[in-house]
């Protein structure tokens, strides 16, 4: 434990309770993006299917615990809270791969000037961590060159234009590709990407969040 944290214990960005990051109460309230109950009456709202892109999965709901989590690790500065977010997702990506076989993890890139106010790409962060768990290699096939409008009030066909032309491929791309991002919410920057890998060679191309707004 550094000195900081001796002298300024880190508090729960699920609750704000002092003492971890994500404390134990938070974690046991991440809750999955499908009501089990629901299962095979209803679409997995975890699930969904593009066109480029195969298949993408989240590990969580987008509420609760996990939304401030992943608030805080997105617009606080808390780089520190991927590995624990990664650490609770990694089991639903380590069931995902016996479908897949042999991929690698893609982080989903940032423009360089939000990367640079930012300080980190959390989606990066969240690819590194994952990796080591479900022993994954991890590649950074991606870059962002164009600067998008933020999307957060836009419907999906209105985030595909807004993402068009916004990705290149960087290097030999991987044949299988996972995609790896903080949210799933149109699945529309999955699919921007999937598009540019795969007319890169890629030949399949899944996406994996930690949580899914979809």
């Amino acid at each position: 434990m550094g000195l900081l944290e001796l002298l300024m214990p880190p508090a729960c960005a699920g609750c704000g309770r002092v003492g971890s990051l994500l404390c134990p109460t938070c974690r046991t309230r991440l809750v999955a993006p499908f009501n089990p109950q629901d299962r095979f009456v209803a679409p997995d709202a975890g699930i969904v299917v593009g066109g480029a892109l195969t298949l993408a999965m989240a590990a969580f709901a987008y509420e609760g615990p996990m939304r401030r989590a992943l608030a805080a690790l997105k617009y606080t500065g808390a780089a520190r809270l991927a590995p624990i977010l990664a650490k609770e997702a990694a089991p639903r990506l380590t069931a995902l791969l016996p479908m897949i076989g042999p991929a690698t993890l893609v982080p989903v890139p940032l423009h360089r000037e939000r990367l640079r106010s930012r300080g980190y790409n959390q989606a990066q962060l969240l690819a590194h961590s994952l990796a080591k768990t479900a022993n994954l290699p991890t590649r950074l096939a991606l870059e962002r060159v164009r600067q998008t409008t933020k999307q957060h009030r836009l419907n999906r066909s209105a985030r595909l234009r807004n993402l068009r032309g916004a990705f290149e491929a960087v290097g030999p791309v991987p044949t299988v590709v996972i995609l790896v991002d903080d949210i799933i919410t149109t699945t529309a920057t999955l699919e921007a990407c999937a598009s540019v890998l795969c007319e890169a060679g890629a030949h399949e191309v899944y996406g994996f969040a930690v949580a899914g707004e979809v």
